[in-house]
């Protein structure tokens, strides 16, 4: 149940998944509400559109000729929590030991009907365990029951621990096969060395039914275009369109960052699709990252910052060549600020070369008002090292991010992944696609199509009133060298 923000708030939110009838939209809207604004605020949520896979779009992307793995020469030198009611195993709830032990089936209990089949979903440590769900889930009461195995069959199982009742439990994508897949998950309201990787293939598809073709809200529901501008959506259908390009961004971000490989020491893959195929999972940038320099820190300090750079430049990179992208969360960039002002406190007064320091402005608390303030967003350090710090949302996702730091916000906003990305020429970091082949989509409709706004159609794919919508892409990322490449991990995600 929703938590009010506010004594004026009349209604909560309601969330569901699945389907959405007419009954869904009446239900949640009104047939005829009578409102005071016409317009439906997004309270506390943010859209994710701006995120790594938007990031990374600003490169060139680099193509392949297939789905086969791509290989690289290296010169050595990538919502809602749901509350876990318990987990079962073998009819027996978890309380001692490891569960889904060499990828062994085990069964996870939520209190709403939340995730759905093909998605894998993440606890508190959320890159060491990802839960694959193997099944819709079957009722039991008011509870919906999960049938999960461990992405890439981990031999020594998730702790007792991690499954405990109470842990919360968020999605993170849907990957399937990339041979005759038939089913995607839902939407929710680093001598030369040579490298491999593969590539993740996503899919997601959501059904409508017919009778919502042009069918019009009593309200209007606020969402974000790519760019971030407001949009004012009051036909459901374009709600839904909306919502579904949201999500598939959001998942192609987190297979970008997040994504871990599924093949075991063997070289063998454990997770079978619908079909009976593989599902093959990659490799996402963290994952590529962690052959490299993993830092772990208790206290962050430009001069801790400084000494990693060095030790990764030092006779590897050009004095002009050494610019580095850090990703971080925002309170991660509000620590930035206040150690570089620590590390510039005996500089002589910003007041005496920065005028725009005190800015005039109005106020009704005085005729003479006055603004100040600054803040510092990138360093510039010796022997040619360029730091630019740049928010990235994942990292502030209270969703999927759930172990708080005792400083505010959540410990995952005080991480730092320095990028050395090079540049548009030779990039380090790059997208990896099929070439000719970008994200596919596609409709198996009935009669009537709202997606399309097709009506009478003559060559039906499915007897039932309805549409169903589906995107489909594979994806990958590429690290050239990792070793120009850092995280700063606060010991709290240790």
């Amino acid at each position: 149940m929703s938590v009010k923000q506010s004594k004026f708030q009349v209604t909560g939110g309601k969330q569901w998944a699945g389907m959405t009838t007419k009954f869904h939209i009446q239900k949640v809207f009104g047939a005829q509400p009578q409102l005071l604004s016409s317009v439906v605020h997004r309270m506390l949520s943010a859209s994710g559109v701006k995120n790594l896979d938007t990031t990374l779009s600003n490169l060139p992307t680099k193509f392949v000729d297939s789905d086969d793995d791509f290989t690289w020469k290296l010169v050595g030198a990538s919502e809602r929590n749901i509350a876990l009611v318990e987990a079962r195993e073998n009819g027996s709830v978890v309380t001692s030991g490891n569960a889904g032990v060499s990828g062994g089936e085990f069964e996870l209990v939520f209190n709403e009907l939340h995730f759905s089949d093909v998605n894998v979903i993440v606890g508190e440590k959320n890159e060491l365990y990802q839960f694959r769900i193997m099944d819709d889930p079957e009722q039991e009461g008011t509870n919906y029951i999960y049938r999960v195995t461990l992405m890439g069959a981990s031999e020594s199982g998730v702790p007792a621990a991690e499954v405990a009742a109470g842990k919360r439990f968020s999605k993170d994508f849907s990957p399937v096969e990339d041979t005759l897949s038939i089913k995607g998950g839902d939407i929710t309201f680093s001598t030369p060395i040579e490298m491999r990787n593969e590539l993740t293939t996503i899919r997601m598809e959501h059904k409508v039914p017919g009778n919502l073709l042009g069918y019009r809200v009593g309200t209007q529901v606020v969402g974000l275009d790519p760019s971030g501008n407001k949009k004012e959506l009051n036909v459901w259908m374009q709600h839904v369109e909306w919502k579904f390009d949201i999500d598939f961004s959001r998942e192609k971000a987190r297979v970008l960052m997040f994504a871990r490989s599924n093949r075991d020491a063997n070289g063998q893959y454990n997770d079978f699709g619908k079909s009976g195929h593989v599902v093959r999972q990659g490799s996402g940038i963290r994952e590529q990252m962690e052959v490299s320099n993993t830092t772990i820190y208790n206290e962050f300090s430009i001069t801790l910052l400084e000494s990693i750079l060095y030790d990764i430049s030092e006779a590897k990179l050009d004095m002009n060549d050494r610019t580095f992208l850090v990703r971080t969360g925002e309170r991660g960039i509000i620590q930035a600020h206040k150690a570089i002002m620590a590390e510039a406190s005996g500089w002589q007064s910003l007041t005496d070369s920065n005028p725009e320091t005190y800015q005039r402005t109005s106020s009704i608390f005085h005729s003479n008002s006055f603004k100040a303030g600054f803040q510092f967003t990138e360093w510039l350090a010796p022997n040619g090292i360029h730091v630019i710090f740049e928010l990235d949302s994942m990292y502030d996702d209270k969703v999927r991010n759930k172990i708080e730091h005792p400083q505010g916000g959540v410990a995952e906003s005080y991480r730092y992944d320095i990028l050395y990305v090079g540049n548009s020429d030779e990039p380090n970091i790059q997208k990896v696609m099929i070439k000719g082949d970008a994200d596919l989509h596609g409709y198996a409709s009935g009669f009537r199509n709202p997606f399309t706004g097709g009506i009478n159609n003559m060559n039906m794919s499915t007897m039932e009133d309805s549409a169903t919508y589906t995107r489909y892409t594979q994806l990958g990322a590429v690290v050239f060298d990792p070793s120009k490449t850092v995280s700063l991990i606060p010991s709290l995600l240790v």
